[in-house]
């Protein structure tokens, strides 16, 4: 059995939310042979589309590697300790920056964070509310959140935008307690990024399912495009880059496949004899 890792946005769905049919079909035919699948997102799983999960992955790492399960029982779960959320809050208003918290169940913002984060989801056939229920899921606007993280005990990961100070900087302010990656949406501005625990990223996530399933590395493929997906290419025992990834992830990765909305997934799988 190999155990597959597909990062979400630009890998499995293009940025438009196209799940490509070849994709599904190739999913299918992975479990169908005896592999594992596994969905390994920045996202948390609250914010993961009911769509993806009612296909039925094996498992899910969520949060860049802060939240793990195996057919729905949890593997491992790390969360943010209330002191160093607190102190880069602290941080986080004084580069006034926009920020988010992702909980296991629900994401945390500001007023105006969530209205920035948010604000502009449009749809042809759904309202803003009901598109941001959809994609985003549970979520609670707090503008005192810093007084009030007892109510916030399962935070996993941060994300912010709009900082006076590029990634860069902000990933050397924050070294030991936080590591810092850029945002992986596309075209992402160096004014955003998102944060973990120091040391946890999809990688880490990825270690905690070989552990569980008692794999090796051998065992472990993995397809991603973005910025938070450079431990997990270089990790796994064979790291799958998109067609449409950076150069330089591409640079790290075993093989380069078709971009996504190119069938991508499905003739990355196909060349390496999955399916």
């Amino acid at each position: 059995m190999k155990a597959i890792f597909f990062d979400i946005d630009g890998t499995l769905i293009d940025f438009d939310g196209t799940l490509p049919d070849s994709t599904l079909q190739a999913l299918r035919a992975a479990q169908a042979n005896g592999h594992a699948v596994f969905l390994c997102s920045g996202r948390c799983k609250s914010m993961i589309e009911k769509r993806l999960l009612d296909l039925g992955f094996d498992g899910i790492v969520a949060s860049s590697g802060a939240y793990v399960e195996y057919h729905d029982e949890v593997v491992s779960a790390e969360f943010m300790e209330p002191a160093i959320v607190a102190d880069l809050i602290r941080y986080m208003e004084k580069h006034k920056m926009l920020y988010m918290f992702q909980c296991t169940d629900k994401v945390v913002s500001t007023t105006e964070g969530t209205a920035r984060f948010f604000g502009n989801l449009t749809g042809d056939d759904e309202s803003t509310e009901e598109l941001m229920d959809r994609l985003v899921g549970k979520r609670v606007s707090d503008d005192d959140m810093i007084h009030h993280l007892d109510r916030y005990p399962n935070i996993e990961k941060g994300n912010y935008q709009l900082a006076d100070v590029g990634v860069a900087q902000v990933r050397k302010d924050l070294a030991g307690t936080f590591d810092i990656t850029a945002m992986s949406f596309l075209n992402a501005p160096d004014t955003s990024g998102e944060v973990t625990k120091a040391g946890i990223n999809k990688a880490f996530g990825i270690q905690k399912v070989m552990d569980y399933l008692h794999l090796s590395k051998e065992d472990v493929i993995a397809f991603g495009d973005g910025p938070n997906d450079f431990e997990m290419i270089e990790f796994a025992g064979t790291g799958v880059a998109m067609g449409n990834a950076s150069d330089d992830l591409k640079e790290l990765a075993d093989y380069i496949t078709d971009a996504v909305n190119e069938d991508g997934v499905y003739n990355g799988m196909r060349h390496l004899g999955l399916i």
